[in-house]
């Protein structure tokens, strides 16, 4: 396999071209001329590592893209359910932030999206494995009689999911137009999902800019 002067093998250096050209042009411009350009080699030699722009998609879905399984999927924690639902907020909307302008623009293009399926664990374009992680938590705080024993824990993980990825594709359409902070984001959202799922209300939140 070849190699450039900075030691990054030519396969490597084309995943971060596309990486780069995604999150910078979206799908339209990351042509697999431009990827070439940006990897600084030939089209042929994107060609002698990938089949075409779908291989090469794939290729960085499932090596390039945060792994959230992993994330989620840490030991039980003795916690409230405040502090749980907080703690999965924070996490998913790392992996949200991270994740969503990659898949986003995937999402240009059904025919090359639907090639790419099955998608890796816990892609944003993935959520039913993502719930289930989320869920299995929310599940462990009921075991521990933290929550409701009739708490709709799967309804409450679809919240949290939906909550973050929602903010996050916003970001990525009007930078810096969301109201709240992502301090302020992760405990309200925290906040009014743990209320959901115990006895006692929680606190109202401090208020936050309301969209104009």
């Amino acid at each position: 396999m070849s190699t450039s002067v900075r030691g990054y093998s030519t396969r490597a250096r084309l995943l971060d071209a596309t990486e780069h050209l995604l999150r910078e042009r979206g799908l339209a411009g990351a042509t697999t001329k431009a990827i070439a350009a940006d990897a600084e080699c030939s089209e042929a030699a994107l060609y002698k590592h990938f089949s075409g722009k779908g291989e090469l998609l794939g290729a960085l879905l499932r090596e390039r893209l945060p792994a959230a399984g992993p994330l989620l999927a840490g030991p039980v924690r003795d916690e409230d359910a405040e502090a749980c639902c907080v703690r999965l907020v924070r996490q998913l909307l790392w992996y949200y932030e991270q994740s969503v302008p990659l898949i986003g623009a995937l999402f240009a293009d059904h025919a090359l999206l639907a090639g790419l399926r099955p998608l890796p664990y816990g892609t944003a374009a993935a959520p039913d494995e993502l719930l289930e992680a989320v869920v299995g938590h929310l599940r462990a705080l009921r075991g521990r009689g933290r929550i409701r024993a009739d708490a709709d824990v799967r309804a409450a993980g679809a919240l949290l999911l939906g909550a973050c990825f929602q903010r996050a594709t916003f970001t990525q359409v009007a930078p810096g137009g969301w109201p709240w902070s992502a301090e302020e984001f992760t405990a309200v959202v925290g906040r009014a999902v743990a209320a959901s799922l115990t006895d006692t209300a929680a606190e109202p939140a401090a208020p936050c800019k309301e969209l104009e």
